[in-house]
């Protein structure tokens, strides 16, 4: 397949130019002459984040499991590079095979926050896809969009042909199939969208009417206009997990993601019932996956993947009815791996000393949780099922085991809140801290990190009004204060934007126009505080003549809603039980457990002696999901058999379990140290320094080749790059040097290996033993050799004629730019250059279709220049085109082909 991405020639000038190559290990090519459906998986943000969401992996993996539906991954361009493609009239392209955003049959967007949405406008506007949903045609491809804000989406609806409302596994590829179908027959958009509108789990927003709520104010969904019996839209949902395993082989990227790991998803839904909490209300029923597969997936994506690191993620990690059980083994799994296990959402109990102990084995970062409010009776009223007491006590089971760091989670602005409660906030922190210490030799680092309430559509405090920017501002400044008095690490988030998030999230049609203008005026990355402009989206309000305070204030009860129509699965009447439950600061217990649990058992003996023996029941408070209670308690038991976690047996710590190494032990393990010769090629050479480290030292775990590590706190692998390749710059010859555990008796088969799990454009040519290092590689370079290929059809007479010019110079100035003083000194560099000679370049045709990816058609005849660099300090390669475009010498990009070495 011949793939050239149309940013090649300009990547370098862009921030983070790896966010747009592509190629990754794991990527996925389809030919599109052979696929029905083609469906652009579009996330609202950049790439190192969008490939840390497990949604993406996900859809990704279920679409390109069947073969004839093609599903590539389209991300936000910063806006660095947002300037680069509008200067050169470009379109926004997938990372699979480089097509336009118009091109595609089916164009998906994940709608994960509302500040994002601004940039969904921007890339189809980028993607050459009109904006408005009543501009497009019937060739145009049909522009959806699915996510936890799917469930409240009028605002985005005017952009959106339908909403996908639940799981997309399943419907998604019935989607795929029933659009391509319809386009082969050629039936017309809007009987399509009438088709889909009569699909659960779809909705269609131009098959609606609308109107006013007197109560309200808010411009509320009516009838389907074909069908007046059909007043609301039932979210999909996928009953069980178990037929749709958890992808282990999904893209690896090349830049840094934000959660640089192996993430499975543990389960889908939640117990807890939190009120402030959307998610634990639009995803029930809770839908487990077997702990087998968990394990399964675990272990195949860190071998197959080459991290270093998993993870396990869903609502609340201590909640999983096997947690105990699954850690005890997956912990030793994952150590045999030679990785460690990270938890995301735990609580601050259900952690076993057992797991606790093992954990601190493995785990290096500092353990997070959330406690939400300050104060014991603030928790009752948002439902937070823990105490502060069980804080404490995980506060000590944490730090009595080696931890040094500890993150604890809180919010303002929550309903009936007081300054009492925000105070208490600081002072819950400082009382962990305080335990804290007393383990960690008076060094406890704790963090307190504040975000500010947002009344969320689908949950009981959905009618609950939002606190102002300058009462966030006094409150913050409150635990500001607080948290130089305890000498707490404090974080907050930015008040204006959740202001403008709460504006976003009970929205409804009208708003419409305000997301426009602030888009067409520049908004961009709303979610990014650096980007983040306010007054812009104060003037789009005041201009669309747009009424805050019916957003954010209180909502009467009996009023109807802009989301209304889409039925979540809740009856009606549960909400507002919560809501009313929440004012009078009653509690829930969590459902799907006994009435007397807030964890789950641990093992088969205590499960069955209190459901078989005592019959005790599991909560229900009958919310309108339908839950198989009977049937959880059998799939309980199921997993505790499977883990062979079956007696209540007692636990006694092993000696030395658990404790820390001296983060200051950097002592070396011994091995046998080798150096590398290799090829970087392609889109890989816009790979940074740094990212081709962590790139090879994946390459060397899939391939099961063991690197040598440091001992300490923070070990880290024995493997030393030569000096940085500037980005862009492909190289036939780099050097690295590593030490691993177990000498290579057959290094041919070492290459082998390393190229067969190696990624596209990283080829491995040469493997030297190193009995002796005399010198690192730094120090060893004594030379660089660089082809510069002559781009014009220009005599080769002229251009002896130019070079002999250029070689007959005394001197040769150039201005190159210090990074430390950051500024530009002249300095002649004649001296440096060796050799300048008229070549062809001589490689293979795999380098040379690989090099064509990212220089289309470059010549292979041109300039060899051999330069002196000792230590690897010559002249820089953008130093060396300017001197031959100084002497009209019409030369491209050039291509690095040999490291001499002393």
């Amino acid at each position: 397949m011949n793939r050239i991405n149309p940013y090649s020639s300009f990547l370098d000038q862009v921030l983070k130019p790896a966010r747009y190559i592509g190629g990754e290990h794991n990527i996925l090519y389809k030919d599109w002459t052979k696929v029905r459906a083609t469906v652009a998986l579009c996330f609202p943000d950049v790439y190192e984040i969008g490939m840390s969401h497990l949604g993406l992996k996900i859809l990704y993996d279920q679409l390109n499991r069947v073969d004839d539906i093609a599903a590539e991954r389209v991300f936000c361009p910063w806006p660095d590079m947002e300037d680069e493609i509008r200067k050169r009239d470009l379109s926004l392209v997938s990372m699979e095979s480089y097509t336009p955003l118009e091109k595609f049959m089916i164009v998906g967007f994940s709608l994960q926050h509302e500040l994002s949405y601004t940039n969904i406008l921007n890339m189809l506007d980028l993607g050459g896809i009109s904006l408005w949903q009543k501009d497009r045609s019937n060739d145009d491809p049909f522009v959806i969009a699915g996510g936890p804000c799917a469930t409240h989406p009028e605002v985005l609806v005017p952009f959106m042909d339908f909403i996908v409302i639940g799981d997309g596994e399943d419907l998604f590829v019935r989607l795929a199939y029933f659009i391509s179908g319809c386009r082969e027959k050629g039936i017309a958009r809007k009987d399509i969208l009438q088709e889909l509108s009569l699909w659960d789990g779809i909705y269609v927003p131009s098959c609606f009417t609308t109107l006013i709520d007197d109560r309200s104010g808010f411009q509320v969904v009516g009838e389907h206009i074909n069908d007046p019996e059909k007043k609301k839209v039932l979210r999909f949902i996928v009953p069980s997990l178990k037929e749709y395993p958890f992808p282990t082989t999904s893209p690896i990227p090349h830049l840094t993601a934000v959660f640089d790991r192996f993430s499975v998803e543990l389960s889908r839904g939640c117990t807890e019932g939190c009120r402030f909490c959307q998610a634990g209300m639009i995803y029930r029923p809770v839908r487990e996956r077997d702990p087998n597969d968990i394990i399964e997936s675990v272990v195949k994506g860190i071998k197959e993947g080459g991290f270093d690191e998993a993870s396990l993620t869903c609502l609340s990690t201590a909640d999983y009815s096997a947690i105990t059980p699954l850690l005890l083994d997956l912990l030793d799994r994952v150590q045999a791996e030679k990785a460690t296990l990270g938890l995301s959402s735990l609580r601050a109990y259900g952690m076993e000393p057992e797991v606790l102990d093992k954990l601190a084995s493995v785990q290096k970062s500092a353990l997070t949780f959330a406690p939400e409010a300050g104060s014991q009776r603030l928790r009752q009223v948002i439902n937070k099922n823990i105490s502060e007491e069980d804080l404490l006590k995980t506060t000590e089971q944490v730090f009595s085991r080696g931890w040094q760091k500890m993150k604890l989670y809180f919010m303002i602005g929550l309903p009936t809140e007081t300054d009492e409660d925000i105070e208490g906030i600081m002072q819950t922190a400082y009382n962990a801290k305080r335990v804290g210490n007393k383990f960690a030799g008076g060094k406890a680092l704790v963090t307190a990190s504040v975000s500010s309430f947002i009344p969320k559509p689908h949950t009981p405090f959905q009618w609950a009004d939002m606190i102002s920017v300058d009462e966030i501002e006094r409150k913050q400044e409150i635990l500001y204060q607080a948290a130089r008095k305890y000498r707490l690490n404090f974080k907050r988030h930015y008040s204006k934007e959740s202001v403008i998030e709460g504006i976003l999230a009970r929205s409804d049609r009208r708003l419409a126009n305000v997301l426009y203008d602030v888009w067409k005026n520049g908004g961009r990355f709303d979610g990014w505080k650096d980007c983040f402009d306010y007054e812009l989206w104060q003037k789009a309000l005041v201009d669309n003549k747009i009424d805050t305070a019916l957003y954010l204030g209180t909502i009467r009860l009996d009023a109807r809603l802009p989301w209304d129509h889409i039925d979540v699965g809740l009856k009606e009447g549960f909400l507002a039980q919560e809501w009313k439950a929440a004012v009078k600061g009653r509690m829930s217990p969590p459902c799907g457990k006994p009435a007397d649990r807030i964890v789950h058992y641990s093992n088969l003996e205590d499960l069955e002696n209190n459901h078989d023996k005592n019959n005790k029941k599991l909560v229900c408070y009958h919310c309108g999901i339908a839950c198989d209670l009977s049937g959880m308690i059998e799939k309980r038991k199921e997993y505790m058999v499977d883990l062979g976690a079956l007696t209540n047996s007692p636990y006694e710590k092993p000696k030395g379990m658990g404790r820390r190494k001296n983060q200051n032990a950097t002592k070396a393990i011994g091995g046998i140290s080798y150096r590398l010769r290799f090829s970087k090629l392609g889109p890989i050479c816009f790979t940074s320094h740094l990212d081709l480290q962590k790139i090879m030292m994946r390459v060397f775990k899939r391939a099961d080749i063991e690197i040598s590590m440091t001992h300490g706190y923070n070990p880290h692998p024995f493997i030393s790059l030569g000096p940085a390749l500037s980005l862009g710059v492909n190289s036939l010859d780099e050097i690295f040097d590593v030490r691993v555990k177990l000498p290579w008796d057959d290094t041919n088969k070492i290459l082998s290996l390393l190229n067969e799990c190696s990624e596209r454009g990283l080829i491995f040519k040469e493997v030297t033993p190193l009995e002796k290092i005399k010198n690192s590689i730094q120090i060893a370079i004594k030379e660089m050799e660089y082809f510069i290929p002559i781009v014009e059809k220009i005599s080769k007479e002229e251009i002896i004629t130019k070079y002999n010019t250029l070689l007959a110079a005394k001197s040769i100035m150039v201005d190159s730019y210090v990074k430390k003083t950051k500024t530009y000194i002249s300095k002649d560099v004649r001296d440096k250059i060796i050799t300048l000679d008229l070549v062809t370049l001589n490689c293979s045709q795999e380098q040379s279709e690989i090099i064509n990816e990212v220089l289309p058609e470059f010549s292979r005849f041109g300039i060899q220049l051999r330069v002196d660099a000792p230590e690897g300090r010559g002249i820089r390669p953008m130093e060396i085109t300017k001197i031959l475009q100084r002497f009209d010498i019409p030369v491209g990009k050039l291509i690095k082909t040999k490291t001499v070495l002393i």
